[in-house]
């Protein structure tokens, strides 16, 4: 049977407070061309050109970013920027993605991305995301992207699948998903061969995403069907979406449900998620430094200096991280980098919204 019509919802509330100071409020993450000339949210946008039609792609972000949002994709049909009274994680997000879409595309098969990612090998991406199209629509399955793991990364979730057979191709059943673990078991992960990072990304027809959350997570859906009925005012929405748990939609559906498979991805992806990340997108001296601006070093080593609009210079010392804005220099050891959203939480202890 020949799949419904391809959606794409791109997650972009996210706040990205490991880029700080880059990264504020009003500017998050992927709203910043961190990964090229282009900002994130553009790329995963521009990925899906002549594969996904413009009234089929929806961006959920908040109520700050809606604005920004759409003049930066003037592309996009105004009303497919779904916004977010609060965020409370990806099961709500994913929820009023459902109720919003189905109205408009009934028979629709979902593609769930996240705004903030790289993706190389975008011919590789489409055809992925063709081959997971086509197996949820087959097979009512709920499919989640799985990118083979090339070191024992300990920042992102695991799925366990069942390991291949010959001849059969790039889907795998999951038999579990795994928490972030410790450094061992990480390692224990990366050389079993049938451990995947989650990336985040899923596919999965309406139909079988309302019934698998009705299933498993009916909370999360009940007040915005009730919404929905009520005829879906959006100054209502707010209470609505107050009565929704805070749940991502790993914990909320995907490990409950035991319909679940995996799609072995062949392309690149990064989740850029923090300073040192985001130096893979950058040339390198011989001495694995990376400088961006008017930077100046001298008997500097593996070191990231992200300038601004003067000049910086660094000498003698090795394994930092600069990131130079008009009204904050960050310097911090690259191994400490993840730790930067503690500084913004301690900004926002001390009142300092200016700088948030």
């Amino acid at each position: 049977m020949k799949p419904g019509p391809k959606v794409a919802v791109v997650m972009a509330g996210g706040k990205g407070t490991r880029f700080w100071p880059r990264s504020r409020s009003a500017r998050p993450k992927q709203l910043l061309a961190i990964a090229g000339s282009e900002t994130l949210l553009h790329q995963t946008v521009h990925r899906l050109d002549g594969h996904f039609a413009p009234e089929h792609i929806f961006v959920v972000t908040t109520e700050e970013l809606a604005e920004a949002t759409r003049r930066m994709l003037p592309e996009l049909p105004s009303e497919n920027v779904l916004v977010e009274p609060e965020g409370r994680n990806t099961a709500p997000c994913l929820a009023l993605s459902l109720v919003e879409i189905e109205r408009r595309v009934p028979d629709g098969v979902m593609v769930v991305l996240s705004a903030d990612h790289w993706i190389g090998d975008p011919d590789l991406f489409m055809e992925d995301v063709e081959v997971a199209v086509r197996h949820a629509s087959d097979t009512h399955e709920l499919v989640v992207f799985g990118i083979r793991p090339t070191y024992p990364e300990t920042g992102y979730g695991y799925i366990e699948a069942q390991p291949a057979e010959p001849g059969s191709g790039p889907v795998r059943k999951v038999l579990a998903f795994r928490e972030k673990p410790p450094a061992e078991l990480a390692l224990q992960y990366l050389e079993s061969g049938r451990h995947y990072w989650n990336a985040g990304m899923f596919v999965w027809t309406l139909k079988d995403l309302r019934n698998g959350l009705a299933a498993h997570c009916a909370e999360v859906l009940g007040p915005l069907d009730e919404w929905m009925a009520a005829g879906s005012d959006p100054a209502s929405l707010g209470e609505a979406y107050g009565r929704l748990p805070q749940v991502a939609i790993d914990v909320a559906l995907m490990e409950k449900a035991r319909n679940v498979a995996l799609v072995e991805t062949r392309f690149r992806w990064s989740d850029v998620g923090s300073w040192p990340s985001a130096t893979q997108f950058h040339p390198t001296d011989a001495n694995g430094n990376v400088a961006v601006g008017d930077v100046v070093l001298v008997d500097v080593k593996d070191s990231a200096v992200f300038g601004g609009g003067r000049l910086i210079a660094l000498s003698g010392v090795r394994d930092l991280i600069v990131v130079d804005e008009p009204d904050a220099l960050l310097i911090c050891h690259r191994d400490q980098a993840q730790s930067v959203k503690k500084i913004v939480e301690r900004l926002k202890l001390e009142g300092r919204a200016e700088l948030l």
